[in-house]
């Protein structure tokens, strides 16, 4: 049996770490019931947990803190960019929405705020907002940003350019960031456990795990 969190996937293509590490728990909410089947049939049960490939280079440390980290400003986020996009961002193109009364949806749903008290991290600085009115307005009017095409895919890849910048924002904020809208050259973790886990030590590539599956049901 093969059960894939695949949304994982999609939350760090799109650079959303609040919504990669939301999925990441439902995954391991899939893997501890393998685990709890495991305890009645720990003879004839093995639990390989791993993924197809690493994607976004997420990393703990962005220059704009130095070495500090502020993870939990990502619990302010309420919502995933794909939702953000399909509910918000295509309602603000259909009522011609300004971008001061979409500071309020913002505000609610990513914890970003325009103005607050001294010292709460969640306030946009002058050049964040300036970054989010511009991809406010490339993404609800089609305006232009003014950048060259190579800057402005740094900027959003193929996202939409007012959710894209709204996770950036906050995992900057955070403390975290990412590399890539792409798959990366990272290795990734398989953690085994039960019959034959041992198999699953060191390193190797990837296809090695259908070798090594293959091999213990003898199949040909």
């Amino acid at each position: 049996m093969m059960c894939e969190g695949g949304k994982i996937d999609w939350a760090c293509h799109a650079n959303d770490a609040a919504s990669a590490i939301h999925d990441t728990r439902a995954f391991a909410d899939a893997v501890q019931v393998a685990i709890d089947f495991a305890k009645d049939h720990a003879d004839e049960t093995l639990i390989v947990v791993t993924g197809d490939h690493e994607t976004g280079g997420l990393t703990i440390g962005f220059a704009g803190t130095d070495y500090d980290t502020y993870l939990t400003l990502l619990e302010s986020q309420k919502i995933s960019f794909q939702k953000f996009d399909d509910e918000y961002t295509v309602a603000y193109r259909e009522n011609g929405t300004a971008f001061e009364e979409a500071l309020a949806d913002i505000e609610a749903l990513f914890g970003l705020k325009a103005e607050g008290e001294e010292g709460d991290k969640l306030v946009l600085t002058a050049y964040e907002l300036e970054q989010l009115r511009m991809a406010f307005e490339k993404s609800v009017s089609g305006t232009e940003t003014g950048v060259d095409a190579q800057a402005e895919y740094v900027m959003y890849g193929t996202y939409d350019p007012l959710s894209v910048t709204l996770t950036h924002i906050l995992n900057n904020k955070s403390g975290i960031s990412f590399t890539s809208y792409c798959h990366t050259g990272l290795p990734v973790a398989v953690l085994a456990d039960g019959v034959n886990a041992d198999e699953f030590n060191g390193y190797y590539d990837n296809t090695e795990i259908f070798n090594k599956m293959a091999e213990m049901l003898n199949v040909q």
